[in-house]
């Protein structure tokens, strides 16, 4: 009984740290992208937020990225019916306010979320992601990796 309590406990400190780590991330792409709005690390299976900002607390953005999960597996299917051997390397949607960019992150099942203001950076916006892209994949994947393990 006190292992299983140990392993809960060590579980519990994994997935703290990890949210708090890609929280960091998510922090400063807010402070580094002029527009930015709502941003969140998502699991493509069910939807659900591992880590999220927004500026905004009336914006829901674990709701939105559920659904957003939807788009990126439906994306997914449509590209591998299409071309055998591509992948995304972004998804974007527009609308008269605001852009919103869905990355996913290479080779693990999640995706990154990011709304800006269309008068933001859509450049800069695919540019910081890009550049956080690997310290989100390494956190993901050392999460994943210890979690196989117990």
């Amino acid at each position: 009984m006190c292992w299983l309590l140990n392993v809960l406990v060590f579980s519990s400190f994994l997935v703290f740290f990890m949210r708090k780590k890609l929280q960091d991330i998510l922090e400063s792409l807010a402070a580094d992208l002029p527009g930015f709005e709502s941003a969140a690390v998502v699991a493509v299976g069910d939807g659900l937020s591992v880590a999220e900002l927004s500026r905004d607390p009336q914006k829901e953005t674990a709701a939105a990225a559920a659904y957003l999960a939807s788009i990126v597996k439906s994306n997914t299917r449509a590209i591998k019916l299409l071309t055998e051997s591509q992948r995304a390397e972004d998804i974007l949607v527009s609308t008269d306010q605001f852009y919103y960019l869905i990355r996913e992150v290479p080779g693990l099942p999640f995706f990154v979320f990011l709304m800006i203001r269309r008068e933001g950076w859509l450049g800069m916006a695919r540019m910081l992601i890009k550049k956080l892209e690997p310290e989100v994949a390494s956190i993901l994947t050392t999460y994943l990796d210890v979690s196989e393990e117990m």
